[in-house]
């Protein structure tokens, strides 16, 4: 049940499931050099926050290989120090392939962690019973802010515009949210899941034609007896243009499918919710009623399922679709690195903010 010796578990259709976890936290007095090498200079926050988000980016970008999910938890309200677990699971035809891909999904992990292997069970059960949310646990979903506008164009198939930003980094220190994480009066866990998928052809058509609907909206009607010259073009539709140009950009290649959870064995404080949105540019939502059991379902098994009611933003049925839903729910590997921070020392911090594995944890490989 460590990364050594995967749990293994019958999967679906005649297939198998290796799971694996390792316990995190900074590689104290060290900080990164070029390539990732391991130096003694003493750096300010700022400066090691900018080197550790290069170098967590090239990792992320190496594990963009469809076939298996992984998920940083950082669990606190324990009465200590944040407990940070690195979860990993692989889906295969066989017990040795797929032990061999979730040992791959936990591999080369960067130089300012050290890393131990534990069991996995205890950390996905830090909050609550694995049978189903009690009464007690509140959950929230950490999404992308959905923009909605309205298309003035007359005769247009859509009413209106929802439009997914993509999330990005706040250029602040990740100090102030751990530490809220790690004071809470009762167990409370930030869940960020990754899957690496590739799209089929089909998606790249997709998003070509719905840029090219919006693009017909978005441009200059010509002039009629009711006004002189041309109309001007319309914003609502530019907007979902350069949504869909940019998601040809953005996600025909390697991606990631995300999820962004927050979950406590008690009701979440408002600010602690929105402090995490903000932190990577996205929304807090409230699982609806009816997907409460799917939400805590993804929390306790590194699950991705969509819970379409919970994601849909308030716009007309025909105006958000599959397309609209799985796009707000993909990122790059810019994206992902903005919500995925393995913890990194802080300068000067006289708290321990961190628990510490034992002294025989060692760094593992640099990227």
């Amino acid at each position: 049940m460590t990364a050594d010796r995967p749990l293994i578990t019958a999967g679906g259709a005649g297939g198998y499931t290796a799971w694996t976890a390792l316990r995190l936290a900074p590689a104290l007095g060290t900080v990164l050099g070029p390539a990732g090498r391991r130096v003694g200079t003493v750096l300010g926050e700022e400066q090691r926050r900018t080197e550790t988000e290069a170098v967590e980016l090239a990792w992320l970008g190496g594990l963009c290989r469809p076939g298996g999910r992984f998920e940083l938890r950082c669990t606190g309200g324990t009465g200590g120090p944040l407990r940070v677990a690195l979860l990993a699971r692989a889906d295969a035809p066989t017990p040795a392939a797929a032990a061999a891909a979730v040992r791959a999904a936990v591999a080369g992990l960067p130089a300012h962690v050290v890393a131990e292997p534990t069991a996995v069970e205890p950390e996905l059960t830090a909050i609550g019973p694995g049978g189903g949310p009690s009464g007690t646990v509140d959950l929230r979903e950490i999404r992308k802010r959905i923009d909605i506008r309205t298309i003035a164009r007359a005769g247009s198939t859509r009413r209106q515009a929802a439009t997914a930003r993509p999330f990005a980094p706040s250029g602040r220190s990740w100090e102030l949210l751990w530490t809220e994480l790690a004071r809470q009066p009762v167990p409370t866990a930030l869940s960020v899941a990754l899957e690496p998928v590739r799209l089929l052809p089909e998606a790249g058509l997709l998003f070509h034609q719905f840029a090219e609907l919006y693009g017909r909206l978005a441009g200059p009607v010509a002039g009629g007896p009711r006004w002189q010259g041309s109309r001007s073009a319309d914003r609502a539709a530019e907007a979902g243009r350069d949504f869909f140009e940019d998601a040809i950009r953005r996600y025909l290649g390697p991606v990631f499918r995300i999820r962004i959870t927050l979950a406590a064995a008690g009701p979440l404080p408002p600010g602690l919710e929105q402090l995490l949105a903000d932190q990577v540019g996205g929304a807090a939502l409230a699982p609806a009623r009816a997907e409460l059991a799917g939400a805590w379902r993804n929390f306790t098994t590194l699950g991705l399922e969509p819970l379409p009611w919970t994601h849909r933003p308030p716009v007309d049925a025909g105006d958000w679709g599959d397309v609209e839903q799985e796009l707000s729910g993909l990122v790059d590997r810019y994206e992902a690195a903005a919500a995925f921070r393995l913890p990194y020392e802080f300068t000067g911090r006289t708290a321990r903010l961190f628990e510490q594995p034992p002294s025989g944890a060692v760094p593992p490989p640099s990227v």
